[in-house]
């Protein structure tokens, strides 16, 4: 049973949905789970079908919209990681506060740039217990400049500068919808085809957030993080290359899993049978080491 609800993270009003199993015994409490969607994204988009799941399993699951999105309160289009990463951690606070949750059987599942947000967020906070993180990267500078040769390089970081300057001596930030940021075709007709369905999507993004985004390297985190990993990549996935969960992978700590979907893109996961594979290994991995 879905409930909306709102909680406060750093003064902002954060919009979240809340799953609730039905007919929980009176005195009972259960595990939960914080699932934290991808890069600009919002909580009624692909987030449900893994929440639903998990509620008809014994699990009270949230989903949430991180500050500046969504229908939460926020500079619009602003994501910074560490703050998005303390979106999760008051996300935390808010479900290990309910009655009917085992506040000693919390796990974080993140998808995309939730998936780094994830391995961050668990890095940091002893209440998170274990993790699932599937079609994540490592390093941010790798997947944006990775395939660039060294003057295309030197022409993005050129105009990231121009970009922050403008924004910093004008207060005139550059803005671009994420269609225009996103570099692979997967990721741009995904976001343009789910603007027709959820209007409610569009958003305008500083082009400044490449810097954040450049900046910003989970595999750092998941190096010093000692909770159990679970790691789920797309052998076909141009958005975030699966390679990058095979860096993640080596970096962290046991108890740890790489699953990779074979012969699959970065989109096809969230459907179908991929659906059914990729929640089922989330749900075994939790059903391990959070039930």
């Amino acid at each position: 049973m879905k409930h909306e609800i709102s909680f406060y993270s750093e003064g902002m009003l954060v919009a979240a949905d809340l799953y609730m199993p039905e007919n929980i015994k009176e005195g009972a409490v259960l595990p939960a789970i914080v699932l934290c969607h991808g890069f600009a994204g919002i909580k009624e988009i692909l987030l449900p079908d893994y929440a639903e799941l998990f509620c008809s399993k014994g699990y009270i699951a949230l989903v949430f919209d991180y500050r500046g999105f969504g229908k939460s309160e926020g500079e619009r289009g602003r994501l910074v990681p560490i703050e998005q990463i303390s979106d999760v951690r008051n996300a935390i606070t808010y479900i290990g506060s309910l009655p009917e949750v085992d506040s000693g059987k919390i796990g974080l599942w993140g998808s995309s740039f939730g998936g780094a947000n994830v391995i961050s967020a668990a890095a940091i906070d002893v209440r998170v217990k274990c993790i699932v993180a599937q079609l994540t990267f490592g390093d941010g500078e790798r997947v944006i400049t990775g395939n660039m040769n060294a003057d295309e390089r030197a022409k993005l970081m050129g105009m990231l500068l121009k970009a922050q300057e403008r924004q910093v001596l004008k207060n005139k930030p550059l803005l671009l919808s994420p269609d225009q940021i996103l570099t692979d075709n997967d990721s741009k007709n995904f976001y343009n085809n789910a603007l027709e369905q959820y209007p409610e999507l569009k958003t305008k993004l500083p082009i400044t957030i490449l810097q954040n985004i450049i900046e910003y390297k989970p595999e750092d985190y998941i190096a010093r993080s000692n909770v159990p990993v679970l790691l789920i990549a797309a052998e076909y996935d141009t958005a975030c290359p699966c390679k990058e969960s095979t860096y993640l992978y080596e970096k962290a700590i046991a108890p740890k899993q790489l699953f990779i979907m074979e012969r699959t893109r970065h989109y096809d996961v969230y459907a179908g049978e991929n659906f059914i594979v990729s929640s089922g290994k989330a749900l075994e991995w939790f059903e391990q080491y959070l039930k």
